[in-house]
Protein backbone atom coordinates (compact mmCIF):
# COMPACT_ATOMS: atom_id res chain seq x y z
CA UNK A 1 0.00 0.00 0.00
CA UNK A 2 1.17 3.69 -0.84
CA UNK A 3 1.04 6.18 2.40
CA UNK A 4 -1.43 8.79 1.94
CA UNK A 5 0.27 11.90 0.02
CA UNK A 6 1.47 14.63 2.58
CA UNK A 7 0.11 18.44 2.12
CA UNK A 8 2.02 20.66 -0.03
CA UNK A 9 4.61 22.65 1.96
CA UNK A 10 4.05 26.46 1.77
CA UNK A 11 7.15 28.42 1.04
CA UNK A 12 7.61 31.34 3.71
CA UNK A 13 7.41 34.05 1.91
CA UNK A 14 10.74 35.83 2.42
CA UNK A 15 11.99 39.55 1.15
CA UNK A 16 15.29 40.11 -0.36
CA UNK A 17 17.90 42.68 0.74
CA UNK A 18 18.16 44.43 -2.13
CA UNK A 19 14.18 44.96 -2.49
CA UNK A 20 14.43 46.31 1.21
CA UNK A 21 17.12 48.59 0.80
CA UNK A 22 15.82 50.30 -2.40
CA UNK A 23 12.28 50.13 -0.81
CA UNK A 24 14.34 51.78 2.46
CA UNK A 25 15.95 54.38 0.33
CA UNK A 26 12.29 55.18 -1.12
CA UNK A 27 11.12 56.23 2.00
CA UNK A 28 14.39 58.14 3.04
CA UNK A 29 13.56 60.32 0.06
CA UNK A 30 9.90 60.69 0.85
CA UNK A 31 10.71 61.51 4.54
CA UNK A 32 13.44 63.96 3.32
CA UNK A 33 10.70 65.71 0.84
CA UNK A 34 8.29 65.82 3.93
CA UNK A 35 10.66 66.98 5.85
CA UNK A 36 11.54 69.79 3.43
CA UNK A 37 7.77 70.71 3.14
CA UNK A 38 7.26 71.23 6.88
CA UNK A 39 9.60 74.17 6.34
CA UNK A 40 7.68 75.95 3.51
CA UNK A 41 5.43 78.67 4.62
CA UNK A 42 2.68 77.75 1.32
CA UNK A 43 2.43 74.25 3.18
CA UNK A 44 2.65 75.11 6.20
CA UNK A 45 -0.46 77.40 5.81
CA UNK A 46 -2.44 75.04 3.90
CA UNK A 47 -1.70 72.31 7.12
CA UNK A 48 -3.10 75.40 9.49
CA UNK A 49 -6.71 75.99 7.37
CA UNK A 50 -6.77 71.84 7.56
CA UNK A 51 -6.40 72.07 11.51
CA UNK A 52 -8.67 75.10 11.50
CA UNK A 53 -5.79 77.34 12.83
CA UNK A 54 -5.34 81.25 11.63
CA UNK A 55 -3.66 81.47 8.44
CA UNK A 56 0.07 83.45 8.58
CA UNK A 57 0.09 85.88 5.69
CA UNK A 58 3.08 85.46 3.92
CA UNK A 59 6.35 88.03 3.84
CA UNK A 60 7.37 89.45 0.21
CA UNK A 61 9.24 86.74 -1.48
CA UNK A 62 11.23 85.39 0.89
CA UNK A 63 8.76 82.10 1.27
CA UNK A 64 8.62 81.53 -2.61
CA UNK A 65 11.76 79.75 -2.93
CA UNK A 66 11.39 77.08 -0.86
CA UNK A 67 7.87 76.66 -2.04
CA UNK A 68 9.46 76.00 -5.70
CA UNK A 69 12.70 74.15 -4.54
CA UNK A 70 9.72 71.70 -2.54
CA UNK A 71 7.60 71.79 -6.06
CA UNK A 72 10.41 70.77 -7.98
CA UNK A 73 11.94 68.41 -5.71
CA UNK A 74 8.68 66.37 -5.09
CA UNK A 75 8.09 66.04 -9.48
CA UNK A 76 11.79 65.54 -10.12
CA UNK A 77 13.28 62.92 -7.59
CA UNK A 78 11.15 59.56 -8.86
CA UNK A 79 12.67 60.63 -12.17
CA UNK A 80 16.28 60.95 -11.00
CA UNK A 81 15.56 57.78 -8.77
CA UNK A 82 14.85 55.75 -11.53
CA UNK A 83 17.75 57.39 -13.66
CA UNK A 84 20.31 56.35 -10.91
CA UNK A 85 18.93 52.62 -10.26
CA UNK A 86 18.77 52.08 -14.35
CA UNK A 87 22.33 53.32 -14.38
CA UNK A 88 23.49 51.49 -11.01
CA UNK A 89 21.89 48.53 -12.64
CA UNK A 90 23.69 48.85 -16.28
CA UNK A 91 26.73 49.17 -14.54
CA UNK A 92 26.81 45.79 -12.30
CA UNK A 93 25.31 44.03 -15.31
CA UNK A 94 28.22 45.42 -17.41
CA UNK A 95 31.29 44.30 -14.81
CA UNK A 96 29.53 41.07 -14.10
CA UNK A 97 29.61 40.03 -17.60
CA UNK A 98 31.13 36.90 -18.85
CA UNK A 99 34.51 38.01 -21.19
Amino acid sequence: MNPPPSAPRRNRRQISLSFMLLVMLIFALMSAGMLYASRVDAVQNELRVLFGADVVPATGDQGRLPHLVFILFTLTSPLILAGLLSTGLGIYRHLIRPR
